[in-house]
This record gives C-alpha cells, structure tokens and sequence, in this order.
C-alpha cells in the first residue's frame, strides 16, 4: 500500500512538475531531464534513456533519444520541446500518448 501511494505521489509531483518547467527548457540538460522523466512514465521506470543528438533552434529544442524499455528491443524517439510544450514522438514523428 505504502509503495502504491509514493508512485502515485512521484507521478503527481512529475505532472505538475513537467508543466511548470517545459517552459523553462531553455537548455539541452534541462529538457534531457524533462523527456527522460516522460519516457520512464509512459514506458516504466526501469526503461533506458541515452541522448544520441540535439538541434536546439529558436525557443525549440529536439532530442533524438535511444529508448530500451525493459525486456524489448531498442528504439529511437524523439522529444520536442517548444515554449510550454512537450511532445514525444515515433520515428515517423507522430506523437506518443
């Protein structure tokens, strides 16, 4: 019960958290940060991230991500990050929900 109630706090504070600072993402490290949280959330906490490139033009900063969930095989993703947005998404650049 007890580990039940910190995952749903730790999800909680990262929502709220990722909301607040997407507009902060001024920096490569910090929108890292912010993609690599939303992946572990959507694909499970002991999912691996690596940073494999980043093009930062503007406001915007876009990651090409390698992702290995636990037990499958590799993946490339994408994270934008634009103003207050934050958008993961597939090789064909659809977003992930």
């Amino acid at each position: 019960m007890m580990d039940k109630l910190k995952v749903a706090a730790l999800v909680g504070f990262t929502i709220v958290g990722l909301s607040m600072e997407a507009s902060a993402a001024s920096s490569v490290s910090s929108a890292y940060g912010q993609c690599k949280v939303l992946v572990k959330d959507k694909m499970g906490q002991e999912t691996r991230v690596s940073l494999k490139k980043s093009k930062k033009f503007s406001k915007t900063v876009t990651l090409e991500l390698a992702v290995v969930p636990d037990g499958e095989s590799r993946q490339r993703l994408w994270c934008k990050v634009d103003g207050e947005a934050l958008v993961l998404m597939d090789r064909e650049g659809q977003p992930i929900s």
